[in-house]
């Protein structure tokens, strides 16, 4: 039988079997291949006159993240830290922006929901730079302040913490708007007008009606935060100062002024290892979430 017989048989008589096969070698080829290279790298010896020393083992680059002769510890702290509060922040604003969008009609809905759409099609480098053009000392914000009278200063809002998280903020809170969305658009919203009926204030009813409908969206929406946020660069680098330095820009300096791959590697993989927790933390949540409202 020709492997062309083969795989038409296959296709017969397994048609899901057929159909998921593709996703699988694509999983294969761009995700599992790539992160057992850089396992392997990760694993290598690290010498001075070398990048990446074929054909040698070591945990080298693990314990060098350890070492506390480098800040490379301090680095997964501040990457870790900054990543949670961009995710609380970016929930937040992502449930209070898609309940905007869920509750307005006609050509507000349209305005608010193309205001998301056009941030998440944005190249990130403009998004950056344009956030630069607004909340720096000299940007439109600080100007329209301080000319008002409202400060007498302008806001130290870029080259510190506040400027990166803003950034990454800018970055995730697109995406995280319309993972809650697409929970909130299949809320019957005569729910949220029986709660106003019956006596409940607009917080009230909010906390009551819409948070709990939208928890999976939320979920969600914090999964992609916290995945963007824990391997940020762009926004740390660009909005930040020189104190604000993620695990991205940690394993850029190792590939690329100190030529220690396998550290760069094990510091990476730390990470990846980290979002694929939160990952599987999210799916177990979810999960819970589902049986108990099932069981209700």
């Amino acid at each position: 039988m020709s492997a062309v017989t083969r795989t038409r048989a296959f296709v017969v008589e397994r048609p899901a079997a057929a159909l998921v096969a593709p996703l699988l070698l694509f999983d294969l080829l761009v995700f599992v291949a790539p992160f057992g290279l850089l396992l392997r790298i990760s694993l290598s010896e690290r010498q001075p006159a070398r990048a990446y020393a074929e054909g040698t083992w070591s945990t080298g680059g693990y314990e060098y993240l350890l070492d506390p002769s480098n800040t490379l510890a301090s680095v997964l702290g501040f990457t870790f830290a900054f990543a949670a509060v961009v995710t609380v922040l970016s929930v937040v604003v992502a449930t209070l922006y898609a309940h905007a969008m869920w509750r307005a009609n006609g050509a507000l809905r349209v305005v608010l929901t193309a205001g998301a759409l056009v941030s998440m099609f944005t190249a990130i480098v403009v998004k950056l730079f344009a956030a630069i053009l607004v909340i720096s000392p000299n940007g439109v914000l600080n100007t329209a302040l301080v000319g008002s009278g409202l400060l007498s200063e302008p806001l130290q809002l870029v080259n510190n913490a506040a400027g990166a998280v803003i950034g990454q903020l800018y970055i995730v809170a697109p995406y995280s708007v319309l993972a809650v969305y697409s929970v909130l658009s299949t809320v019957d919203e005569s729910l949220l007008e029986a709660a106003r009926d019956l006596g409940a204030s607009g917080p009230h009813a909010f906390r009551e009606v819409v948070i709990p409908h939208a928890v999976p969206g939320m979920l969600v929406a914090g999964v992609i935060s916290f995945t963007w946020s824990v391997g940020s660069y762009a926004a740390p680098l660009l909005l930040g100062s020189g104190s604000e330095r993620t695990a991205g820009i940690a394993v850029s300096d190792l590939l690329l002024r100190e030529f220690d791959w396998p550290a760069a590697a094990a510091l990476a993989t730390t990470v990846t290892l980290s979002v694929v927790a939160a990952l599987v933390a999210a799916h177990i949540g979810v999960s819970r979430l589902k049986v108990t409202t099932d069981a209700q």
